[in-house]
């Protein structure tokens, strides 16, 4: 797998391969979108078709998120955004790859190489590791020349978004103004009153319950839901149930005996002299290397430590650590395998550059006897044999569900497995073992599922496959005002309590603009220093004051409501401070006043990361205005029911 890897890497690249870590936002806008081929599709971008078994898994995975946050019913205006939103991804990518792929952008070979093996999730002690890679791409369905195909693609447009921000630069008068505005300070004061002071005086009419309830009546519905059953085949299980005999077992070995042979390894160290563009003068600097390191008590690790200019092996002395032939380009390894121990050759000529080689040591290969690889080799052939028994029980499965599409009887029959029931499993919670399993849920709320077939086979993961079908469909429903009275009482009394702390902090800060002081306004209210101690009994309940002092843009001592209102008003009048109200996110107000401000200065060492700061702000904003530019002339068709 990835012999191409193998042929452009440099060559200390492979000895150090090892690692992982999964985390594949690694591509700007490209992050959360791939480019594989499907035949459902309902979102294309001037004719070019994008994915929609992506789009779905995407969405699936993103509302799986929200149910964190909404565990009983995500409102429906943010289901609609974020499908838009995912919409919106999906074609600003495919937008700025068919803009790249137009413009002539190239990566080559050895870009691939390199990026690949800098992803984290691949990576294992900061080494690429081969078996990683190929494992979190078959746990992902992606195979490895795809994701390649990918990575080329995310490259290509990545070099797009790079011309285009180098265009990008700042004035010393934008520079100036921008850091006018970030780095200015604001002076404020501010009062939070606490919903919570005012609950227990709230006591709600039948009427207003009522009301509420009406207007809010969506929230109260039931979650659809249907009655789940499924089989399932796990790897696992038809491991566990292979039997090893002896006969068999042997001709196992005898059908892999090469897999249990080891090949010849080598160790050697190097000094790379990299061509750059004189090659005639990096094949001299070579030659001179090597007739020193040729020179009796030369010290050649101390000399690739000096010189060497790969990175990667430069540190060690130059060594290149264990490794067969496979793992070299052709004329290294030539040269390597030609070599006898302590033999020193050079200058060798690879698309890298020059190098000056050691052999240090030879570990001859060998074959494992019988005896020798048996407890390895049983294992492996417990997993043969049940990969070939799983992969025929998996074709079974499909085609015993599709032929007995209106019952699990038959499947579950014919393979030994159990049919497991799962009452009142939702479109919105999932349930049973697939509470956060959206290619489960997908397949439940199906039509032709809901229409009473069989779904086909689903693969959770490589070796766990199951088939569904569902029944009792319940559609959402009211609940009756009874039924759910003491939540809408929750919700009516605290939104009364919140009406209650806006015109408290309403009224103090009318106070404030007639000219009554802080400390008279809130005399009344019993107020707390924002440091009073959380635990204290009052804390829930008590207006909370900060007396006036400079803040920041970032500061985080501050409500991020009336932080970001505090810096929106216009710059106050010494003797008319700027006074306003604001709603924070808990439910709470908080009266603020601005009295003064403090203009914006970057000190001279950090000019220039201002100024850098800046133009990778302009840059970001030509692009997205450039991608916007691509979106009013682009053929653009979307049917937001790809996501139903």
């Amino acid at each position: 797998m990835l012999q191409w890897i193998n042929d452009r890497m440099k060559v200390i690249g492979w000895i150090f391969i090892l690692p992982l870590a999964l985390v594949f936002a690694v591509w700007g806008v490209h992050g959360i979108v791939d480019f594989t081929s499907a035949q459902e599709r309902a979102l294309s971008v001037n004719g070019e078709q994008v994915d929609v078994q992506r789009l779905r898994q995407v969405y699936q995975e993103q509302v799986a998120e929200l149910h964190r946050s909404f565990p009983d019913e995500i409102p429906a205006e943010l289901t609609t955004e974020l499908k838009q939103s995912i919409a919106d991804q999906f074609v600003n990518a495919t937008l700025l790859d068919q803009m790249a792929a137009e413009r002539r952008y190239v990566v080559s070979d050895q870009q691939v190489v390199d990026s690949i093996r800098n992803l984290q999730a691949f990576q294992v002690n900061g080494q690429f590791n081969h078996d990683s890679y190929v494992a979190l791409l078959r746990q992902q369905g992606i195979e490895p020349a795809e994701f390649e195909a990918q990575q080329r693609q995310a490259l290509r447009a990545r070099q797009f978004e790079a011309g285009l921000a180098l265009s990008s630069f700042a004035t010393p008068r934008e520079l100036a103004r921008a850091v006018a505005l970030r780095n200015e300070q604001r002076e404020i004061a501010w009062a939070v009153v606490p919903a919570a002071r005012f609950l227990g005086t709230t006591n709600p009419t039948e009427a207003q319950l009522q009301a509420w309830y009406e207007k809010n009546q969506d929230q109260y519905r039931t979650p659809e839901s249907v009655t789940l059953s499924y089989v399932r085949l796990r790897l696992d299980d038809v491991k566990a149930q292979v039997t090893v005999d002896e006969a068999g077992l042997r001709a196992f070995y005898d059908s892999v005996s090469e897999r249990y042979q080891a090949a010849e390894q080598r160790r050697a160290r190097h000094i790379l002299v990299q061509s750059g563009t004189d090659d005639a003068a990096a094949q001299k600097r070579a030659q001179d290397l090597y007739a020193q390191a040729t020179r009796p008590g030369a010290d050649f690790a101390a000399l690739a430590r000096a010189n060497s200019q790969d990175a990667g092996s430069a540190q060690q002395g130059g060594d290149l650590g264990w490794a067969e032939k496979s793992f070299f380009v052709g004329p290294f390894a030539d040269a390597v395998w030609a070599m006898q121990p302590g033999e020193i050759r050079g200058p060798v000529k690879t698309q890298f550059g020059w190098h000056v080689i050691k052999l240090e040591e030879i570990q001859a290969g060998h074959q494992k006897s019988f005896e020798e690889a048996r407890a390895e080799l049983e294992d492996e052939y417990r997993r043969t044999e049940a990969e070939r028994v799983f992969g025929e029980r998996q074709e079974s499965l499909d085609t015993l569900a599709f032929e007995n599409t209106g019952s699990l009887e038959p499947v579950a029959k014919a393979l030994g497995l159990a049919i497991v029931t799962v009452p009142n499993f939702t479109r919105t919670a999932g349930g049973g073992e697939f509470t956060q399993t959206p290619a489960v849920t997908q397949a439940a709320f199906s039509a032709d599922v809901l229409a009473g077939q069989n779904s086909p086979a689903i693969e959770l993961a490589p070796g766990d496959v199951l088939v569904l079908r569902a029944a009792d469909h319940k559609l959402p429903q009211p609940q009756p005002l009874d039924a759910v009275r003491a939540q809408v009482v929750g919700a009516v009394r605290a939104e009364l309590a919140a009406e209650q702390a806006r015109a408290t902090a309403t009224r103090l800060a009318e106070q404030l603009k007639g000219g009554t002081a802080w400390d008279a306004a809130l005399k009344p209210l019993a107020p707390v220093a924002p440091s009073a101690s959380p635990a204290s009994p009052a804390a829930a309940t008590a207006v909370r004051f900060q007396p006036a002092k400079f803040f920041a843009r970032s500061d985080m001592g501050v409500p991020s409501e009336v932080l970001n209102r505090a810096f929106r008003v216009a710059q106050p009048d010494p003797a008319k401070p700027a006074i306003d109200v604001a709603r924070l996110m808990n439910g709470d107000y908080a009266a603020f006043a601005v009295t003064n401000v403090r203009k914006g200065e970057a000190p001279a060492e950090t000019a220039p990361l201002e100024k850098q700061a800046l133009a990778a702000a302009a840059a970001r904003a030509d692009v997205f205005g450039y991608v916007a530019a691509m979106r009013d002339e682009a053929e653009i068709n979307f049917n937001p029911a790809v996501f139903d």
